[in-house]
């Protein structure tokens, strides 16, 4: 991921099609750190397995581009791809920025916020309103950054929006900023699962508690690392929820040195409460979640529901999304039904693959040089 390997995989439906931005509006947004050699190679620091934070900010693998934008409102669909660093982006106007879906979908009501925080391999989408502005003015998106980030002298900038005089159809663009949106009723529904907003307390089945710290050096979850799994044999489980249960989950961050973005695989969550911000979740996060920010003596709680769809079922990742951490070795499993179905170790065995190197040429999108 470090090295590039890693992008957006945009999905798209008849209800978001209808309601926010698309086409030339519709931007992604994949925001990275790096560190580099004197002679560009990339280097690599993490700080005794603690995290990897760089001092150039890359979007789109670019670092600090400028964006020629429209007077129009634009959807940016923002992912951050760092291996450790996590962002608060603004305007530097300080103009609103309204968040319309985190990372499984839309969100009911669309939120006005000066800033929002995001940590990796969370996504967020959001809408930013150029019409106010004047061609040729510039308008950043900065970085107020994170507690226990490493910052450095420019890691406060993100990117330049400039804007240019407006042409073409519009095709694509929305007149206004909605105070709603429909999603339809979520995957979950089609699947005859519940909604992932219409989840209450009331549903949940079982409560648990998933406490995320650093012990004698390792980085556990409730006491377990990855090598505590691999010797039990892959058996070792934090929870075996049945198809279709409804749960309530409390993620702890019981290190107060650092922060957690938590990924739980499998579901998508609504969270109801923090121990911070009043008990309530913050204006950005009010939509269907699967990465869930766990800042320095922060608790987060979430209510799921184990859809697996027909025929479904078996193990499931919970894992920081710091990588460094992930890589040293906080990640757990959990079931659902049966731990043995869909056994990952020999339910798709590896097979040779005899396909020519050459048997895929690369396509290039129009207007991209070859090579590009």
């Amino acid at each position: 991921m470090y090295s590039g390997l890693a992008a957006f995989y945009p999905l798209s439906d008849k209800y978001e099609r209808a309601q926010l931005p698309q086409g030339e509006f519709d931007v992604p947004l994949m925001i990275s750190d790096a560190m580099f050699n004197a002679d560009g190679s990339l280097a690599y620091n993490d700080n005794d397995v603690k995290g990897l934070w760089g001092d150039i900010i890359m979007v789109n693998g670019v670092p600090w581009p400028t964006m020629k934008v429209k007077p129009r409102i634009y959807r940016f669909r923002v992912l951050d791809a760092s291996i450790s660093r996590s962002y608060r982006p603004t305007l530097s106007t300080g103009d609103p920025i309204y968040v319309v879906g985190t990372d499984a979908g839309m969100t009911p009501k669309v939120e006005a916020v000066k800033s929002w925080r995001q940590g990796t391999a969370e996504r967020y989408e959001v809408l930013i309103d150029f019409r106010k502005y004047r061609t040729g003015q510039l308008i950043e998106l900065r970085n107020l950054s994170n507690k226990n980030n490493i910052d450095f002298a420019n890691t406060n900038k993100i990117m330049r929006f400039q804007v240019v005089a407006d042409s073409g159809s519009g095709a694509g663009s929305i007149s206004s900023i909605p105070a709603t949106l429909d999603d339809g009723g979520s995957v979950n529904a089609s699947r005859g699962g519940i909604p992932t907003m219409s989840l209450t307390p009331a549903m949940a089945k079982a409560k648990r508690e998933l406490k995320f710290f650093r012990d004698n050096g390792q980085w556990t979850v409730n006491g377990v690392t990855w090598a505590d799994v691999e010797k039990s044999g892959f058996t070792k489980l934090f929870g075996n929820p049945q198809p279709f249960d409804v749960e309530q989950w409390t993620i702890i961050n019981a290190s107060g040195g650092w922060f957690h973005p938590v990924h739980i695989h499998l579901i998508d969550a609504k969270i109801i409460a923090r121990n911070t911000n009043g008990g309530l979740p913050f204006a950005w996060e009010k939509g269907p979640k699967d990465v869930f920010y766990a800042g320095e003596n922060e608790s987060v709680t979430a209510l799921m529901q184990f859809d697996t769809g027909t025929g479904g079922g078996g193990r499931y990742m919970i894992h920081c999304h710091n990588l460094v951490h992930e890589d040293h070795d906080m990640m757990v499993q959990f079931s659902v039904g049966d731990l043995r179905t869909n056994d990952p170790i020999t339910s798709d065995p590896p097979t040779l693959d005899t396909t020519a190197l050459d048997a895929f040429p690369p396509v290039y999108r129009p207007g991209l040089p070859a090579g590009t």
